[in-house]
């Protein structure tokens, strides 16, 4: 039988959460520029060119995209959502709020009322949605909450 030494740790003297609470080393603040919303984003952009197109992961860096106003970004997200799940509700609709928010009027309103074809239907949210207000404003919102109504 191999001999084998058992000892034990004594953390008594590590301070972990001061450890924890520092601010990230100079190299890590410049890779990441020191905010959680860009370090979360390089986060999951990492993630996701290691694992692919993973639904989940696609739909939080879009959603990261957009807070971070990164419209174009999050488009592109949103098109590839809508490759992924091109029966889901909900990915037409965030493609509709991508399309809004560039002010792509058509294109958004197409996606729209594919979210609603498919089944979309909270309309509360989509009368207080920020990314929808560009396309609010357009006559062709009647038609929609008209639609909806139904």
């Amino acid at each position: 039988m191999p001999w084998t030494e058992h000892t034990s740790v004594n953390w008594g003297h590590w301070d972990l959460r001061a450890w924890m609470a520092r601010f990230p080393s100079e190299s890590v603040a410049a890779k990441f520029g020191a905010d959680q919303q860009s370090f979360d984003i390089r986060f999951l952009e990492d993630l996701l060119a290691r694992l692919g197109d993973e639904f989940d992961l696609l739909a939080q860096l879009g959603f990261l995209y957009t807070q971070a106003s990164r419209y174009r970004d999050g488009l592109a997200i949103d098109r590839r959502l809508v490759a992924l799940r091109p029966r889901d509700p909900t990915a037409y609709y965030n493609l509709a709020c991508s399309h809004s928010q560039l002010k792509a009027t058509t294109r958004a309103f197409a996606a729209l009322r594919r979210a609603i074809e498919l089944g979309y239907r909270d309309i509360e949210h989509m009368q207080i949605d920020p990314d929808l207000e560009n396309i609010r404003k357009d006559p062709r919102w009647g038609d929609i909450r008209a639609v909806m109504h139904l």
